[in-house]
């Protein structure tokens, strides 16, 4: 044999070892780490089972105070002072506005005057009838001048009583220039300066107090939604009087979960036909005022599924708006994409399947975008499951 042939023959043997080792190469790259025996590349997977979580409903809300009051002056005058500023903390029957009305102060001291006349003039009365009486039993002066005294008596008294309620009204509308807070809260805008005309009629009020020790939150929900949550959350007491012990939690417009939670107790007895909706309360404790009426929040209502099916989202993948897993058979050692339905639950990282998937189920956890549909694999079970 030549050195020629020799040499061309060697060339061809070494080339076909590099081939190999180049299909056995690509045949490792493909998927995970080759298994024993089988050929087939590992991937990790896991048996389905129950387990309980907690997702959430949220709801756009308002917030009011447990009291927010319009304070309107009852006569007219000028707004003679403004004792507090605004968003001051006020207590109930602290002075706030004072209303400059003479007319009315002018009242009482006449009011005081007819009050002294006519006390005077049942004095007088008294003292006739004190007169008459013994003149009537000696006989010298006839009944008729006794009862007459009498009657004089009486009507001085009921002067008298007029005279007092009177003077009363008036000390009651003199009280009306001084404007006091109906309750502990915070004071808001003054529409009205000092030297404004007010009254009763104006279009606006002096201030409005917001009591915010408490607040409540107010949102809408749906038909179902409403059907849930009175299955689901909301108890009831003997007289249907909306009395839940569970906890709902608020997260403000900045996006800052707030430090007290709060309960739902009133639901609206009526669902608004023109929205197909109900109105429900929750209420909260706000020690430190931190909101405040007329805000805007998000509250969330929890809702615990005992048994429910959770995969990571890492194991799942989208086509088109459609969600996928790829599930494991055990006879064929393969795999099959499977479309299920989801809701991300309130960490962000796992799925909640409500259908698709069943208890005891295997699906593929990690490494899915190296599997190809009826691709046969090596399944190694997660230990940490």
């Amino acid at each position: 044999m030549t050195k020629i042939m020799k040499s061309h023959i060697t060339l061809f043997i070494l080339g076909m070892a590099i081939m190999a080792g180049f299909n056995a190469c690509t045949s490792d790259s493909q998927g995970g780490t080759q298994g024993p025996d089988r050929g087939a590349p590992s991937f990790t997977v896991e048996k389905v089972s129950y387990s309980p979580i907690t997702t959430y409903r949220e709801y756009p809300a308002e917030v009011e105070g447990e009291q927010s009051i319009e304070l309107r002056p009852r006569i007219e005058g000028y707004l003679a002072e403004i004792l507090v500023d605004e968003g001051d903390y006020v207590k109930k029957g602290q002075l706030l506005f004072k209303i400059n009305a003479d007319e009315y102060a002018q009242s009482v001291s006449s009011a005081k005057a007819s009050v002294a006349v006519a006390q005077a003039n049942v004095n007088t009365a008294k003292m006739e009838v004190e007169k008459q009486t013994p003149l009537v039993e000696k006989g010298i002066v006839g009944n008729y001048t006794l009862t007459n005294a009498k009657l004089t008596l009486e009507s001085a008294k009921a002067s008298l009583a007029q005279a007092k309620a009177n003077l009363q009204t008036a000390q009651t509308n003199l009280s009306y220039t001084y404007v006091k807070s109906p309750t502990n809260g915070l004071v808001g805008t003054f529409p009205y300066r000092i030297g404004s005309l007010v009254s009763n009629n104006s279009a606006q009020p002096l201030t409005v107090i917001s009591n915010i020790e408490k607040v409540r939150v107010y949102f809408s929900v749906n038909e179902k939604e409403l059907l849930s949550l009175n299955r689901n959350f909301v108890e009831t007491d003997a007289k249907g009087d909306v009395e839940s012990s569970k906890k709902v939690s608020l997260v403000l417009a900045n996006g800052e979960k707030f430090d007290q939670e709060g309960v739902i107790d009133a639901i609206s007895g009526q669902i608004d036909q023109s929205t197909g909706s109900a109105t429900v309360r929750a209420t909260f404790n706000n020690p430190r005022n931190i909101l405040r009426n007329g805000s805007s929040a998000t509250i969330k209502i929890p809702q615990t599924w005992d048994s429910s099916v959770v995969v990571s989202q890492n194991a799942t993948y989208e086509i088109q708006n459609r969600t996928f897993l790829y599930a494991f058979d055990e006879k064929s050692e393969t795999v099959k994409p499977r479309e299920i339905a989801v809701q991300p639950d309130e960490s962000g990282k796992r799925f909640i399947v409500t259908q698709g998937l069943k208890p005891g189920d295997i699906i593929v956890t990690e490494g899915i975008n190296a599997l190809k549909p009826d691709m046969k694999i090596t399944a190694q079970y997660d230990s940490k499951k």
